[in-house]
């Protein structure tokens, strides 16, 4: 079953979903707490500035809120930053995430594409500065990437943003999944933002809001922030999301024993697949990228699990799959699974 986006069952029952990247610790009880509290708020128009929202991003991330711009999910953002901007030619990586060459697409942008190679461990190498030119009007980068999960070196994220500063390229670095590191400071652009610079996060994925869309834009100029800010639909973040978005700033425990979780049960998971005989791949993030054989998915799928299946991937072929890293007991499930489906 090859799905455009991991996390859509449609109609799919009884089913466990390993395809979609979510904290398996669920959302913080703060924020389901902050969601009750709101409700009242559906009978007004949502902050269009989200002015409360931005000034506490602007707090936890040691920057002047004139430099965030809030929206509906990290998608929303990413097609407004490219609508805000129209490049005429941009650079991406392939394979990562789809929605970069799907914004880029609708403004009849000429995309240009860096080979993460399989004999490379799907790395990012220093070759890639050769290709950030004044050709190019903007480049998406993603650390660590999806569906790979590898990190880019704070080295080479330094020269990547001097070169694109050089160049007068956008570089739109995707750090949504950068939280379940543990490491934020030591591989985020933030370090070395610069006027060029745009950071894309999310709290999605690490606080296991799929369902409210909300994420956020760390820009390093406020004139690209306004740009940003005045693209898209005006009121893009409903004052639900606003309020969780609050609460979930404050759970500096709940990431950390996320972060504790998450680094167990990826060894875990890892290890179990190497002793299964599939190529499995390194990963910082929660999910991993595995290689076996052509079908699994599909046999998976009628032992009642769900993986994603990555042959959309630009860049990847039959074979690659990735999951997330859920629960211990959920873990075991599918490996038990997995043996089955591999060698009966």
């Amino acid at each position: 079953m090859i799905q455009q986006h991991g996390g859509n069952i449609g109609q799919l029952s009884d089913i466990l979903d390993f395809s979609a990247n979510i904290n398996p610790l669920g959302a913080p009880e703060s924020v389901k707490t902050a969601l009750s509290a709101s409700i009242e708020c559906i009978e007004k128009y949502p902050d269009p500035y989200c002015g409360q929202l931005c000034e506490k991003i602007g707090v936890f991330e040691k920057i002047s809120d004139d430099n965030i711009v809030c929206g509906n999910g990290a998608d929303d953002l990413i097609f407004r930053i490219v609508h805000a901007f129209k490049p005429k030619k941009a650079l991406i990586c392939a394979p990562s995430f789809s929605e970069y060459s799907r914004a880029l697409s609708e403004v009849s942008c000429e995309i240009g594409e860096y080979a993460l190679l399989e004999e490379n461990s799907f790395d990012i190498g220093e070759d890639i500065l050769t290709r950030l030119d004044n050709s190019l009007d903007m480049c998406f980068i993603c650390t660590p990437n999806n569906p790979t999960g590898r990190l880019i070196s704070s080295e080479l994220l330094e020269k990547i943003t001097i070169k694109c500063e050089e160049n007068n390229i956008i570089l739109v670095c995707d750090e949504c999944f950068l939280g379940f590191t543990g490491d934020s400071e030591s591989y985020s652009l933030r370090s070395f933002l610069n006027g060029k610079c745009i950071i894309i996060k999310a709290f999605t994925k690490l606080c296991a809001m799929p369902g409210i869309r909300l994420g956020y834009a760390i820009c390093g100029s406020t004139s690209i922030a306004e740009r940003i800010r005045e693209s898209g639909q005006f009121w893009s973040v409903s004052a639900i999301a606003q309020a969780a978005g609050i609460a979930a700033l404050d759970e500096e425990g709940y990431v950390q024993e996320t972060v504790g979780f998450i680094r167990a049960e990826r060894s875990f998971l890892f290890s179990e697949l190497i002793k299964l005989g599939v190529k499995v791949y390194d990963s910082a993030a929660n999910y991993l990228l595995f290689k076996s054989k052509i079908g699994l998915a599909e046999e998976l799928l009628r032992c009642g699990i769900l993986i994603r299946d990555c042959e959309n991937f630009r860049g990847l072929s039959g074979g690659f799959y990735r999951i997330a890293v859920r629960t211990h007991e959920e873990n075991i499930r599918l490996i038990t699974a997995l043996r089955r489906c591999l060698y009966g």
